[in-house]
């Protein structure tokens, strides 16, 4: 929604496929050629060639679907498309030794994009993959660009939150902000404000949080300018943004966010991977990097979850498909969401070895036993639940 506060919540996790069992319209076009190819062989071979065209044809029919499949599985130390992924300038940093990876999940069939009959059929009959109704996902209505934005504003905000629960735990101050954290398509401001600029005033009125700056704007005239003070860069800005009329209200066609100004510069940059699911390992990789020492110890730990101001780690979609995409990439431990239990027990794969977290604190207390022993004896798992 423009000018709305940034969601909050993951995306509910997704239930299981299941593969469809041939009826009895099949069954009984089968018994049909079977006599036929006796009695009549030119009949049942003019047929079968036309029943053969007819499932090629509807095999290639784009159907309601969306497949989730494993996605890449990355290092939050190391580096994304030739760029650091963590960068910090204005504090002290250390070297790591080790891996912390966050993990992802592919999805095919989402808004502007289709599957076919045949892609899903093949996709039940694969573990590694789940197929679920497009509308679970991707309720009816939503774009391509409603979805990226959406995406964009999770991630935005989830590095936000990371950082701010890492900073906490090492007792360093810093100040609450608003910040834009996505940008509509086409929007009137689009011009002029930039994702990430804090927003300090509106029209000389200082704002508390996004709830606040969301009710301001909307007392504005719509599709009148309405007087910005930014920060972006560190320098402050006054900015005349031009609004326009969304359902009788006024709006810039902006997300905005609680932020946070912290005391010195926290970037981080995966590319145009979106969602607010790597919370949890962004909070581990900027605390690794702000203290001595290696927390991983060498190791190659991945993992998901959210993470929310308190530290609470929560759940998140796709589990299953993220464990076999850490596998795939090496990590011998991995991190779960102790909301996501229900998934992991049983679908654990060969040589991946999940510990069960539900806090900030715990994932760390649970990383650096790892890094001590190389085993996950004696903390929390997912088995039993």
């Amino acid at each position: 929604m423009p000018d709305a506060p940034a969601p909050t919540t993951s995306p509910p996790p997704a239930g299981d496929g299941a593969p469809q069992q041939p009826g009895p319209v099949r069954r009984t076009l089968g018994r049909i050629l079977e006599r036929s190819a006796f009695a009549h062989p030119r009949t049942a071979l003019i047929s079968g060639t036309v029943l053969l065209g007819l499932m090629v044809g509807c095999s290639a029919v784009p159907v309601p679907y969306v497949i989730e499949q494993p996605g890449p599985a990355i290092d939050v130390l190391g580096q994304y498309q030739d760029e650091d992924i963590i960068s910090i300038e204005g504090h002290e940093t250390y070297p790591s030794d080790g891996k912390l990876m966050m993990t992802t999940v592919s999805v095919d069939g989402g808004p502007g994009y289709t599957v076919t009959a045949a892609e899903v059929v093949l996709a039940w009959f694969d573990r590694s993959r789940a197929v679920f109704p497009r509308e679970l996902l991707f309720p009816e209505g939503r774009t391509r660009e409603d979805v990226t934005l959406e995406n964009t504003v999770q991630m935005s905000t989830s590095q936000q939150g990371a950082v701010a629960v890492a900073l906490d735990e090492l007792g360093i101050p810093y100040e609450r902000t608003v910040v834009v954290a996505g940008i509509e398509d086409g929007a009137a401001s689009a011009d002029v404000l930039e994702a990430g600029d804090e927003i300090l005033a509106v029209r000389g009125e200082r704002t508390a949080d996004a709830a606040a700056t969301q009710q301001l704007v909307a007392r504005s005239v719509p599709g009148e300018e309405i007087a910005l003070t930014v920060r972006r860069g560190g320098e402050d800005l006054e900015l005349s943004v031009p609004t326009r009329e969304v359902d009788g209200t006024a709006r810039m066609g902006v997300v905005l966010a609680d932020g946070y100004e912290f005391p010195f510069d926290v970037g981080i940059s995966v590319g145009d991977i979106g969602g607010p699911s790597a919370g949890l390992m962004f909070s581990l990789s900027v605390y690794d990097e702000l203290t001595e020492g290696a927390l991983p110890g060498g190791r190659e730990i991945a993992g998901t979850g959210t993470i929310a101001e308190d530290g609470a780690v929560g759940p998140i979609g796709g589990i299953r498909q993220k464990m076999i995409g850490a596998r795939d990439a090496g990590a011998d431990y991995f991190l779960a969401p102790g909301q996501n239990c229900d998934e992991v027990a049983g679908n654990v794969p060969s040589g991946l070895q999940v510990v069960r977290v539900d806090t900030f604190d715990q994932a760390l207390e649970a990383t650096e036993s790892i890094a001590a022993t190389g085993t996950v004896d004696g903390l929390p798992t997912c088995e039993g639940s």
